[in-house]
């Protein structure tokens, strides 16, 4: 793998000061009577040696820090192209082993109505209403409660509700069929424009 630019210079800058510093050291320590100071040589070769190697060890560690970055881009590139392979390989098989799943999201959707007050014969609950196409789940919750908290009461087939209804004071009365026996379905809501949409929602 090639140098970026910045790490070639600074390795360029780092050899350069060391070939100046022993250059600079060999015509630099020779005293008035031509003779050879070892210490002054010494003193130029070594700050050399220093000041180049620490470009040197600098040029290094960009260049390391280039390859660890090249490497990262490379494994997640590699990670999104398996990714995006897989979610494609997954959307193939849904779509061959549910070639109707829109059918059955619509059968399966749900609306939930909170905050009833619930009659079923002579038990009284509080909680909600979650009604699909064909069953209505009487499920006891309170506000503070969240939907896994929830406990089922009933299932009622819709098909076993009565087609009419009655008004009693806050409450609209329905009737289903149970087995062989007929039972009683009451429900009132603190929201008035509730019912409406309630008695719609169980025909």
């Amino acid at each position: 793998m090639m140098r970026n630019t910045i790490s070639t210079c600074l390795l360029a800058i780092g050899i350069l000061l060391i070939a100046i510093g022993f250059i600079l050291g060999f015509a630099l320590s020779t005293d008035e009577y031509g003779d050879f100071q070892v210490v002054i040589a010494l003193y130029w070769w070594i700050s050399a040696i220093i000041s180049g190697f620490l470009f040197i060890g600098l040029a290094e560690i960009v260049n390391l820090l280039q390859k660890l970055l090249d490497k990262n881009s490379g494994e997640t590139q590699s990670i999104q192209s398996v990714s995006s392979s897989k979610h494609e390989e997954s959307v193939v098989n849904d779509a061959i082993a549910f070639p109707n799943i829109g059918e059955i999201e619509t059968e399966e959707s749900e609306t939930k109505i909170k905050d009833l007050t619930i009659l079923i014969d002579n038990e009284r609950v509080k909680g909600e209403f979650w009604i699909t196409k064909s069953n209505l789940r009487i499920m006891k919750k309170s506000m503070f409660q969240t939907d896994t908290d929830a406990q089922l009461v009933k299932v009622i087939t819709k098909s076993n509700l009565s087609s009419n209804y009655v008004r009693n004071n806050d409450y609209i009365i329905f009737s289903f069929v149970e087995g062989n026996n007929n039972h009683k379905l009451a429900f009132k809501t603190h929201n008035i424009y509730d019912y409406e949409r309630i008695v719609e929602l169980l025909k």
